[in-house]
């Protein structure tokens, strides 16, 4: 029985958890507090305390790894709740604690490509335009360093278990970029396509798990709103270059991966 450890067990830390152990894998969890704790004993994962901080990690983070076939980082950048978070070096950080024969697989972002730069794919170079795409870039770069004991996965903008942008747009005025393709992508989805690449072994690749299906930004927006009782957003008619179109173009070839729910609809969260 294989061994899955997972850096950081939130939103989408513990589904994949509850999704692996459902398959007959060993699942350690991390978490910053013992109270989190109880929520992975109850599905059957191991919990461990783990705080990855600018200045070290915090816990027994030695354990937590020791036995573990593959690494999840799943934890956030966590720079909108604190600019200070130094993302880059906390994933350093971990990966000079990471043991020889683990392989990693890191949860990464189409945040890494600028807003401006258009279509891309898995081979096209990121241009960040923020400084948390630039961090973001950065930790992948030394993650790429462990070549193919290691596999980058980009996500796109995350829905799912009550998570979705249109309960945060409700009602706001003078958002930007109407015209903007949306790059949203399903908690449901994330879990088959992660679990897809531990099954198949599918290291030193960097992939987009994003849907294919896109959106203009102002009329989905208004729609779901519209459609599930929330208050109307109100999108400013002023120009945007907003452009960014994330594109998978490896994941139906490598593992013959079809997203479920491509719509990403609040329905469905």
């Amino acid at each position: 029985m294989k061994t899955m450890s997972i850096l950081g067990c939130g939103w989408l830390g513990k589904a994949l958890a509850d999704t692996l152990l459902k398959k007959g894998y060993a699942v350690n969890g991390s978490v910053r507090s013992e109270k989190k704790g109880d929520m992975l004993r109850t599905i059957g994962a191991t919990p461990y305390v783990i705080q990855v901080e600018n200045s070290g990690i915090f816990g027994d983070f030695e354990s937590f790894v020791a036995e573990a076939d593959i690494l999840i980082t799943a934890f956030p950048p966590g720079i909108r709740q604190d600019p200070n978070a130094n993302y880059t070096a906390r994933i350093k950080q971990v990966l000079a604690s990471l043991p020889s024969n683990c392989k990693l697989l890191h949860m990464s972002s189409i945040g890494v490509f600028g807003a401006m730069q258009g279509e891309v794919n898995e081979t096209t170079f990121p241009v960040p335009d923020r400084d948390a795409g630039n961090q973001l870039l950065k930790a992948e770069e030394a993650v790429t360093a462990l070549g193919a004991n290691a596999t980058i996965v980009r996500l796109g903008g995350l829905v799912g278990d009550g998570r979705h942008p249109a309960k945060q747009l409700a009602g706001k005025t003078e958002i930007s970029a109407p015209m903007a393709p949306t790059n949203l992508v399903h908690q449901i989805d994330i879990v088959r396509f992660l679990t897809a690449v531990i099954e198949g072994d599918f290291w030193g690749q960097t992939l987009h798990c994003v849907s294919p299906l896109y959106h203009q930004r102002g009329v989905f927006y208004t729609q779901e709103c519209e459609e599930n009782g929330l208050a109307l957003p109100h999108f400013s008619p002023d120009k945007s270059d907003r452009n960014k179109k994330v594109l998978d173009t490896k994941s139906a070839e490598l593992f013959g991966f079809e997203y479920q729910l491509a719509g990403c609809h609040f329905k469905d969260c």
